[in-house]
This record gives structure tokens, C-alpha cells and sequence, in this order.
């Protein structure tokens, strides 16, 4: 009984809340002329950590926030990812061209800044020269370089062809470190991998008592005048290192978002 009253009260607030998402965006953001949105950063952020307050997840920080303009590099374990980063930074997102359809969802995401690029279309300058009209403008933008999400357990290598941006702008490369778990140890619900749907992946997570991660936010890395390879290799480098070094204890995880 209490696992059928949990998830249907998460279940209700969830619904609801994105409602009023669609809701803020329409009373928010506005068309640029451009084919993008102008749209209030503090809202988006806002609107991600009451997400994850309904959801119960915990999310323990380490390391100084980045300050625009900066770009930022994770490794990437479930759609988790975005809410936690957006609500710990006012950042934008790069995403993949098929978020964009997803229903609601999608066009949420459009609204609220986020640059998507199709796979193998050929429109990687494209997008990098959207990047960098960001990044020159002082806006913090999330990558997700391994190109898919992992179970966490290890970082793929990272495609480099989207570091040209940071590098041509001489903006800061800031490499973020994201660990879920249950208690210290590897979590095994929170990674949105393999053929699992959305649907599924949310109701796995809806239905359990809480859902812990640990982000670590690692020191810049200025990056003017190296190969867009050397540092796709340097931020993943300083990922790994930061997941080795950063022990996961649950007394080091401080209860936010607490479960309703």
C-alpha cells in the first residue's frame, strides 16, 4: 500500500507540474525571430528542481558552480541528468534531434533553450556555430560527448567534433562528474539505458523511496589553442579522475529533496 500511495502521489504532482510547465512556457517565453525562444533562465531552473523535489531525488554537489560563459561536459547515465544540471546552473542543453519530438516534452525543452543536432546529418558546423553565438553571448551550455548514456560504471570516450566551439571562443571548458547511487553503492534504476522507455525508466524510479546523485563540479580547463581531440580527451580525463577520487558515503549526502 504504501508503494501504490507513493506512486500515485507522485504521479498526480508530476502531472500537474507539467502542466504548469507548459503553462510557464506559454506565459514566458517568446519567439526570437530566429526559429528559437527567448525565455526567463531563472524559471527553467526553478521548474527542474521542483521536478526532482517530486521525485524524491537527493543530489549531493561538490566542487565551485560554474559562472557563464562556460562550457560544460558530463558523462551522461539517465534523462535524470538534465533536471539535476538545470537546476543546480542556469544552463542550456545540447541534446539529441529526437527529444525534440517527444510529446510535451519536446517542445518544452525547445522553449527553454535547448540546441538539438540530428545524428549523422552532417550538421554538427551548424550547431557548433550556435554553441558559440551562446557562448559569446555569457550562457552556460551542457554537452553530453559520449554521445549516449552508460550505466555509470564507465565513461565512453568522447566525440570531439563539438570542443571546436569552446575552443574557438576561449570560453572555459568545465568537465562535471555525475554518480547515482543508493547508499554508497552503484545505483542500477537511475541509468536510462539499453531498450527501457522513457515510461518505464519514470515508473522505476516513481516508485522507490528516493534517488541519490552525486555531481562534482572539476576545475576549468582553459583550453586556447588545443586540438578539439587533445581536449575531449583532457575533459574526460578529469571526469574519470574526479569519480575515482570522490568517495560516496551516505552520510556525506545531504537530505534535499526528500521524499513526500
Amino acid at each position: 500500500m504504501r508503494v501504490a500511495a507513493r506512486v500515485i502521489w507522485r504521479g498526480v504532482r508530476l502531472v500537474l507540474h507539467v502542466m504548469l510547465g507548459a503553462l510557464l512556457t506559454v506565459l514566458t517565453a517568446r519567439r526570437d525571430g530566429q526559429g528559437g525562444y527567448r525565455y526567463h533562465r531563472g524559471v527553467v531552473s526553478w521548474w527542474h528542481d521542483r521536478l526532482l523535489h517530486i521525485l524524491a531525488v537527493q543530489v549531493s554537489r561538490g566542487g565551485k558552480t560554474p559562472l557563464p560563459p562556460a562550457l560544460l561536459v558530463s558523462n551522461h547515465i539517465s534523462w535524470l541528468d538534465v533536471p539535476v544540471l538545470g537546476s543546480l546552473t542556469q544552463t542550456n542543453f545540447l541534446s539529441k534531434d529526437e527529444v525534440r519530438r517527444w510529446p510535451v516534452i519536446g517542445w518544452l525543452a525547445a522553449a527553454s533553450g535547448t540546441l538539438f543536432i540530428r545524428r549523422g546529418a552532417g550538421d554538427a558546423t551548424s550547431v557548433a556555430g550556435q554553441i558559440g553565438a551562446h557562448l559569446d553571448a555569457d550562457g552556460l551550455l551542457t554537452l553530453f560527448p559520449e554521445g549516449t548514456t552508460t550505466d555509470g560504471t564507465d565513461v565512453r570516450p568522447f566525440f570531439p567534433r563539438l570542443f571546436a566551439a569552446a575552443i574557438a571562443t576561449g570560453a572555459p571548458l568545465v568537465p562535471v562528474a555525475l554518480r547515482y547511487h543508493v547508499n554508497g553503492e552503484p545505483d542500477t534504476v537511475a541509468p536510462y539505458i539499453n531498450d527501457q522507455t522513457l515510461a518505464g525508466n519514470l515508473w522505476a524510479i516513481i516508485k522507490r523511496p528516493r534517488t541519490q546523485v552525486q555531481v562534482t563540479f572539476t576545475p576549468a580547463l582553459k583550453i586556447n589553442g588545443v586540438e578539439r581531440k587533445v581536449a575531449a580527451e583532457l575533459a574526460r580525463r578529469q571526469i574519470v579522475q574526479a569519480l575515482r577520487d570522490t568517495p560516496l558515503t551516505p552520510a556525506a549526502t545531504p537530505q534535499r529533496h526528500q521524499a513526500r
